[in-house]
């Protein structure tokens, strides 16, 4: 891993982050109570994961963190928190499919936001990458959007922004202790949870199993890994990854619970995990070159 530039590390960080990240919808499917409930113990449990985490890698306690977070980062904990809360939000206000195409905007939000901010034009292909997968992702959904609330799709419109400004706000200041902010998110979106109506005693064994598994190792390896990534790699390049999650998912779905998905499933996401694996291909090795010169 030394012997890597940055940049492939950066990379290989992402791309593990997502696949870890992949199984979560299927997870979710296996848990039978109420979405604040899920949102609650599923944040909750990610939260304590993380902190602990956070305690081992970075030698300091909760509270070390939050003071520094308040110096340094306390915007992208409260972005990151507002982005989970919203996701649930969406999906339980509209169609899951007009959901997901909305969330498929955030790499080309990441990429506006980068050359805005910070001045820095992006590669002709990440810009070809973005428009192939916001392709592909139109094609696996095709024929099930539509028909939704608006408020649930206005909403998911807002989570792709909180989450696109996150990964730019950190690939602008990698000081940012990441896992700190989402240690802290995770909680803000539990408490969140917990207004809105969460009951925390309704989940049987069963379902916490599934939760704990869900909060404290999927999405805490997972968010952790996927938020170090702006500090290395430009933030579309990390969103164009988190794409992968959205194709990968139906197929766990698959495997699991036996639900088939329709051939465009396969014919999108096969463009979508082409051209970002490819993107990624490319910049590993042009990276790569770069660091032996």
């Amino acid at each position: 891993m030394n012997q890597l530039s940055s940049h492939q590390r950066g990379l290989l960080m992402t791309v593990v982050g997502v696949l870890i990240l992949s199984p979560d919808a299927v997870l979710l499917r296996l848990v039978a109570v109420d979405h604040w409930t899920v949102l609650f113990w599923r944040s909750m449990f990610a939260a304590i994961a993380l902190f602990s985490l956070c305690a081992f890698i970075e030698k300091t306690n909760p509270l070390a963190a939050l003071r520094g977070l308040l110096k340094n980062g306390w915007a992208c904990a409260v972005l990151f928190g507002s982005s989970n809360a919203c996701f649930v939000i969406s999906i339980t206000h509209t169609v899951a499919a007009n959901t997901l195409v909305i969330l498929a905007s955030m790499p080309f939000l990441a990429a506006v936001m980068t050359i805005v901010l910070t001045r820095r034009n992006l590669p002709f292909r990440t810009w070809m990458t973005i428009f192939l997968a916001m392709t592909g992702i139109v094609i696996v959904f095709w024929g099930r959007f539509g028909g939704g609330g608006a408020f649930g799709d206005v909403v998911a419109v807002f989570c792709a922004i909180f989450m696109a400004i996150t990964l730019v706000m950190i690939s602008m200041n990698p000081k940012i202790n990441t896992l700190a902010a989402i240690s802290y998110g995770s909680l803000l979106a539990a408490v969140f949870a917990l207004a809105m109506g969460a009951n925390p005693a309704a989940p049987n064994a069963q379902d916490f199993t599934y939760l704990a598994l869900n909060g404290a190792i999927i999405m805490a390896m997972a968010m952790a890994l996927i938020t170090y990534g702006p500090k290395l790699i430009s933030a579309p390049e990390v969103s164009l990854i988190m794409l992968l999650e959205t194709v990968l998912g139906p197929l766990w779905v698959w495997w699991i619970l036996s639900e088939q998905p329709p051939l465009q499933t396969f014919v999108g996401g096969g463009l979508v995990i082409t051209a970002v694996l490819v993107n990624a291909w490319v910049g590993f090795r042009s990276s790569g070159s770069r660091g032996r010169h």
